[in-house]
């Protein structure tokens, strides 16, 4: 008893420099984030070719239109059901025990997708197993991550920016997967996107009570002991009828593809802000912590938009990708998943230089309104770029690579600029009582951005490609460069300190 208390003491995260300046435990997280990165975007980058592809050639055989809203509304729906995740963790198993349950639960899940044969019937099953295990963890990874830095260290951006950047390491996965796909079926890929999956899993085992200690392993604001059970039966109830009404819908034919894309889609962009006013108000949330909050939502709105363009890349460009760009380079012939590698390469070294530059300016560096706007205009330029070859060359021309390795180029710079810092700041910002929920509500802007996405496609009609990034290029950018314009009065509401300790509200 006594060696297992002594194996779980509290670490000295703010000395601990052994991972490239870093507390080691961002070992840990980083390559776990590496491993869902290479089981997510290897999953998700052949996933809408398997999704359109024809019954005879191995695919599904739904419509491109269809297949697009599909992974949109899928990606909605991770980041919606990590605000379960998020309360579990808080409330009931703590973000460590969160985590793992779900990284066990989503290996299963990719590898359903990867048995031979399983048709429709399968492919919604796998898909409700892939969300089952984002309500089970949420961004407890994240949160965990935000646990090794204390609330002064300036060494948070930059850690964040390690995680992203591993993260990002692991999305070359779509250029192995898609050559699997492409060499014996979309199933093998499949199979491999979960065994990268389950090395993570393995990696946390191996290390966590070493490097963590007893840090996350019980809830921030644990359930009372005489309302657990009730609430636990509750949440059962709650998923056994979702789900249930889900399948049975499908299954009579009562709701088509494109109803239940528009309505998932429509949820999703009012979730998160009712999950924030929630939070804003609750007698947990002390005034200056309610009053943090303000920027972070101008924050979010950006962050929501600019997913938008970025799902662009997984739904739209994937289409363009197969039908319209030249794959033949040299003697190679390219998978159109591979363009799922490019923003890796470019996000490794965007992400690389601005952990760098962050690093080295320290206290100079630039305030994190300010990065965020800057970031959010690049965004929005991704999707202008896009109006140039959709203007310049017809369906039948087929175009050069370069357009959408330009598209990427823009996009990741500024993915670098915001994504790293926004995850730094829902932890930076999270009222005590809420600390993976906020992390998970920073994520619910990828979900609202996808189903913001999602609900475009409504409005994609073959020919009228540029009107489209045109549009949702131009709203992008003119958030980023209204969050440019005013970061300095946002970011004087985040340092506002914080109450006395005999002001603080009694939870």
């Amino acid at each position: 008893m006594e060696r297992q208390s002594k194996a779980l003491t509290t670490p000295d995260f703010a000395h601990d420099k052994r991972f490239l300046g870093h507390p080691k435990g961002m070992f840990t997280t980083s390559f776990m984030a590496l491993s869902e990165a290479f089981g997510n975007y290897g999953m998700t980058a052949i996933l809408i070719y398997y999704l359109y592809t024809s019954v005879s050639q191995g695919g599904l055989g739904f419509s491109q239109n269809e297949a697009a809203q599909l992974l949109n509304v899928y990606n909605s729906l991770a980041c919606m059901a990590g605000i379960i995740g998020g309360f579990v963790a808080d409330r009931f198993l703590g973000i460590r025990r969160s985590m793992l349950v779900g990284y066990s639960i989503k290996t299963i899940g990719y590898l359903l997708l990867a048995i031979p044969a399983g048709g429709k019937t399968l492919y919604l099953i796998s898909q409700l197993v892939l969300l089952i295990a984002s309500m089970s963890m949420g961004s407890s990874l994240y949160a965990l991550a935000g646990k090794l830095y204390g609330k002064t260290d300036t060494r948070r951006d930059s850690g964040f920016s390690i995680m992203y950047i591993m993260n990002n390491v692991g999305a070359i996965a779509p250029m192995i997967t898609g050559a699997l796909a492409m060499l014996f079926n979309y199933n093998v890929g499949f199979l491999f996107a979960g065994i990268l999956q389950g090395v993570g899993l393995v990696i946390y085992l191996l290390t966590s009570d070493k490097l963590f200690g007893d840090v996350g392993t019980k809830p921030d604001d644990p359930a009372p002991a005489n309302k657990k059970k009730k609430l636990l039966l509750q949440f059962f109830i709650t998923l056994v009828v979702l789900f249930g009404t889900i399948i049975t819908l499908f299954a009579t034919g009562a709701v088509s593809v494109k109803v239940f894309c528009n309505v998932v889609s429509t949820v999703s962009i009012f979730i998160p802000l009712a999950y924030i006013a929630i939070i804003m108000t609750s007698k947990k949330t002390t005034r200056v912590e309610a009053k943090r909050l303000w920027p972070f939502l101008w924050l979010f709105a950006c962050n929501c938009f600019n997913m938008m363009v970025w799902f662009q890349s997984t739904s739209i460009l994937a289409i363009y990708a197969d039908q319209r760009v030249n794959l033949q380079l040299g003697p190679w012939t390219m998978t159109p998943a591979s363009f799922q590698t490019v923003p890796a390469v470019l996000a490794v070294i965007f992400g690389s230089v601005v952990s760098w530059l962050w690093t080295k300016m320290g206290s100079r560096q630039p305030s994190t309104t300010l990065k965020f706007g800057v970031g959010t205009v690049f965004y929005g330029a991704s999707a202008l770029f896009m109006v140039i070859p959709y203007t310049l060359f017809p369906a039948n021309v087929k175009v050069s690579p370069l357009w959408l390795i330009m598209f990427y180029v823009l996009n990741i710079w500024g993915e670098a600029m915001t994504s790293p810092v926004g995850f730094s700041t829902a932890t930076l910002l999270a009222p005590t009582a809420f600390t993976a929920q906020m992390v998970t509500v920073w994520k619910l802007g990828q979900s609202t951005g996808a189903g913001l996405s999602s609900l475009a496609v409504n409005f994609y009609t073959p020919g009228h490609e540029a009107q489209y990034f045109a549009i949702i290029g131009g709203v992008t950018a003119l958030l980023g460069i209204s969050l440019w314009i005013f970061h300095k009065k946002m970011q004087k509401i985040i340092e506002t300190k914080e109450e006395p300790i005999d002001n603080v509200q009694a939870g």
